[in-house]
C-alpha cells in the first residue's frame, strides 16, 4: 500500500518510473486513485513530479511537426489503425473506453495508432465563459492528465507508429498564449510535451483513407463527408474518419468504383463527464468508443467500431 512506503520511496519511484500505472503496479496496487492523492499532496508541498514515457522520449526527443502542419501520409500493407479522438482527458479519470483502447491496443498489437484530436480540453483557457459553479482544472493539471494517459497508450504497444491529428481544443494553448502573451508564444506549444508523437491537421492512407478532427457537421456529417470527399476507390473501398461530434457512427455511399466510408471516431470520455458540464444536463447523442480500420494486402476492409454501454466496452460482439 502507499502508505507503507515513505514519502522520500515514493518521490524517488516516481522520478524513476514516471507514470501512475507503473508506480500502482510496483507498490502492487489495483486503483490509481491513491497514487494520484498522494501526488498532489507531495505536489503541494513543493516537489515536482512529473509524468514521462521513457519510450516516447527514446523514440524521439522532439515534436515531430511539418512545416506546413498540413498532411502526413503513411502506407500499410497489412495491419490495423486504431483511431480514437474526443479523449477530452480529466485529471485523475480513466475512462472505460480509454481503458479499453489500452487493453486492445495491446493484443492486436495494431501498426498505427491515431489520436483524432482533442486530446486535451483546456477547460479554463476556452473563449467561452466560465460556468457556474464550475472549476475546472489548470492547464498544468491537464497537460499531466494527458501525459499519464498517452504513456498507457505508448506502452500498450512500443512498436505502434503514432500521429496526434489537430482538434480545436488541442489549439487553445497556442490561441491563448497568442492572444495573451506573444512574446512567448512560440516556447510553450502543447505538442512539446508530449514527444514522439508525429503531429499534422491530416493524415492520409494509402492514398484512399483520410483521418483528420472535423470536416461536416451536424447529424448526416458522416454522409457528407463520404460523399463530399471524393476519396479514392481504385482499392475498391475508402474511407474518411473523423471525430469532433462525438457521435461514434458509420454511413457508407456506395457508387460503381466501391465503397466509400464515413466514419466518426466517437469519444474517449464519458459523454456525462465534467468537461461537457456545459451541456447543462441535457441529453446527448454521443458515445464512448473508438473505430478499428483493417487492411489487407493494401485494402481497406469494413471498418469496426468498439463503443461502451452501460459502463461495458464491446468489441465484435464480446466483452473487451
Amino acid at each position: 500500500m502507499p502508505g507503507k512506503v515513505t514519502d522520500e520511496e515514493f518521490i524517488e519511484l516516481w522520478k524513476r518510473l514516471g507514470s501512475p500505472l507503473k508506480v500502482m503496479n510496483a507498490l502492487g496496487l489495483k486503483d490509481a486513485r491513491q497514487i494520484y492523492i498522494r501526488r498532489r499532496r507531495l505536489e503541494s508541498l513543493g516537489h515536482h513530479l512529473p509524468s514521462f514515457a521513457a519510450t516516447q522520449k527514446s523514440v524521439n526527443t522532439t515534436p515531430v511537426i511539418p512545416e506546413s502542419r498540413g498532411v502526413m501520409h503513411h502506407e500499410i500493407k497489412n495491419g490495423q489503425i486504431f483511431v480514437a479522438s474526443d479523449c477530452h482527458y480529466w485529471p485523475d479519470i480513466e475512462t472505460v473506453a480509454h481503458k479499453a483502447f489500452v487493453k486492445l491496443i495491446g493484443e492486436m498489437r495494431p501498426s498505427v495508432i491515431c489520436l483524432n484530436g482533442d486530446v486535451f480540453d483546456g477547460a479554463r483557457i476556452s473563449r467561452h465563459e466560465p460556468l457556474y459553479g464550475e472549476n475546472p482544472p489548470t492547464v498544468k493539471r491537464e497537460i499531466e492528465a494527458c501525459q499519464d494517459r498517452l504513456s498507457e497508450i505508448a506502452n500498450a504497444n512500443k512498436n505502434a507508429k503514432k500521429y496526434w491529428t489537430f482538434g480545436n481544443h488541442d489549439i487553445r494553448l497556442h490561441r491563448y498564449l497568442t492572444l495573451n502573451a506573444i512574446e512567448v508564444e512560440t516556447m510553450n506549444d502543447l505538442f512539446d510535451f508530449f514527444p514522439g508523437w508525429n503531429t499534422t491537421w491530416r493524415l492520409d492512407i494509402n492514398h484512399s483513407t483520410v483521418i483528420k478532427h472535423r470536416w461536416h457537421n451536424g447529424v448526416h456529417a458522416t454522409y457528407n463527408n463520404a460523399l463530399k470527399s471524393m476519396l479514392n476507390l481504385n482499392q475498391g473501398s475508402a474511407a474518411i474518419v473523423t471525430g469532433h461530434l462525438h457521435r461514434l457512427m458509420i454511413n457508407v455511399w456506395r457508387g460503381y468504383g466501391g465503397a466509400a466510408y464515413g466514419v466518426d471516431t466517437g469519444t474517449l470520455a464519458e459523454p456525462g463527464g465534467e468537461q461537457f458540464a456545459y451541456c447543462e444536463g441535457n441529453p446527448t447523442p454521443w458515445a464512448s468508443g473508438f473505430a478499428v480500420l483493417t487492411f489487407k494486402d493494401g485494402k481497406l476492409l469494413p471498418p469496426e467500431l468498439c463503443e461502451v454501454s452501460q459502463g461495458v466496452a464491446y468489441f465484435r460482439g464480446q466483452e473487451v
